[in-house]
């Protein structure tokens, strides 16, 4: 059993226990498509604090809260008081543990993350940091590459990679977001597959980040591989992962995006062509339809994407019945019974106006 309170950072966890949460959210998406949803969370609320827009992670986290039972507030951070010469993240995190079950952050700053969970008393969700790490994704490629695997392979027999954007640097006038790169990379060298990083020399994988994923590499029996040539290995590949190539708030860099990155590494039909034909294309989208990837790719019969993001529904509920569920208290009937039965007398007139009667004890 999962012990550990938050889920911020994929590094922070065994194969062991990604394969007990992969396994809960396989179970609760069994029960979804046979129409069964298990109120496990019924009275649990989850504060959703974000300071940048999102669909899939504020949709998916909603959605499955509300299908366990729960209820998830939406809060932008503009709109509360935390933040520079205003409330601290730790009295943040203090007052909102006092209120609800759980607190799901997308914040600019991992660092920020890391201080809610340090200072809340309840489950923390990383629902995305800018500069560093998407967890929730991450788990969610690895449910889908599962779901989806070339007949007769294990997961660890899956060669996943990952083409265009790798690199997390944020510099002003570069501004790479290889944030969902870098944690697939860390989560398939936990798991144990091979992942191959391919990118053109600026926009490859930070050396720390490689260093992290060789050393996991090493105890999982994963394989890691950088290449700036997108054919080098695609006849080995089972699966083409691309992220986009700039995001809202860069557009500013699409030229500079597209001539480090077309068309090069798109992955469009002669990519395709080149790899198995069980070949398979994820995207965690937003993406730019045409960049990098073809149209008659995107919507093609080798196209995860949209299966992919709606697993991030399946995972975000996997992942609020693995941390929250064993810290929820269980109402037991009879003390539901017990103290309605208190409050309704505590509601009832001592005299009855029109008997007279007295309910005095």
């Amino acid at each position: 059993m999962i012990t550990k309170k938050d889920f911020v950072d994929v590094q922070d966890f065994t194969k062991e226990e990604f394969l007990e949460m992969l396994e809960m959210i396989r179970m609760l998406k069994e029960a979804d498509q046979k129409g069964i949803q298990l109120p496990l969370l019924k009275g649990n609320t989850i504060a959703l604090m974000f300071d940048q827009p999102s669909t899939r992670t504020r949709v998916s986290f909603e959605s499955a809260m509300d299908k366990l039972g729960g209820d998830a507030l939406y809060l932008e951070t503009k709109t509360l008081h935390v933040g520079e010469g205003r409330e601290t993240l730790k009295d943040t995190a203090l007052v909102l543990s006092g209120m609800v079950d759980a607190i799901m952050i997308r914040n600019e700053s991992h660092d920020g993350i890391l201080e809610l969970a340090k200072w809340a008393t309840v489950p923390v969700y990383n629902g995305m940091s800018s500069a560093c790490m998407h967890p929730t994704q991450a788990l969610c490629d690895v449910f889908t590459i599962m779901e989806n695997l070339p007949a007769g392979k294990k997961l660890e027999d899956a060669v996943v990679m990952w083409v265009g954007d790798n690199s997390v640097d944020h510099s002003e006038d570069n501004l790479h977001i290889g944030g969902v790169c870098r944690s697939n990379a860390l989560i398939a060298s936990i798991m144990g597959y091979t992942f191959i990083s391919c990118a053109p020399k600026p926009a490859e994988m930070l050396p720390e980040d490689v260093a992290l994923v060789k050393a996991n590499c090493e105890k999982s029996g994963g394989k890691f591989i950088q290449t700036d040539n997108p054919y080098e290995y695609i006849e080995d590949v089972d699966f083409i992962i691309t992220d986009a190539w700039w995001y809202h708030g860069s557009d500013h860099l699409k030229d500079k995006k597209l001539e480090e990155f077309y068309p090069k590494y798109a992955v469009n039909d002669q990519l395709i062509a080149a790899a198995p034909e069980w070949v398979k294309v994820m995207h965690p989208l937003p993406g730019n339809r045409g960049y990098e990837i073809a149209e008659s790719v995107w919507d093609g019969p080798h196209s995860l994407l949209i299966e992919q993001a709606a697993n991030r529904f399946h995972t975000q509920k996997g992942l609020l019945v693995t941390f929250m569920y064993p810290r929820a208290r269980q109402q037991k009937q009879a003390m539901v019974d017990y103290y309605t039965a208190k409050v309704e007398m505590a509601l009832t007139p001592t005299v009855d106006k029109v008997a007279g009667t007295h309910y005095d004890d």
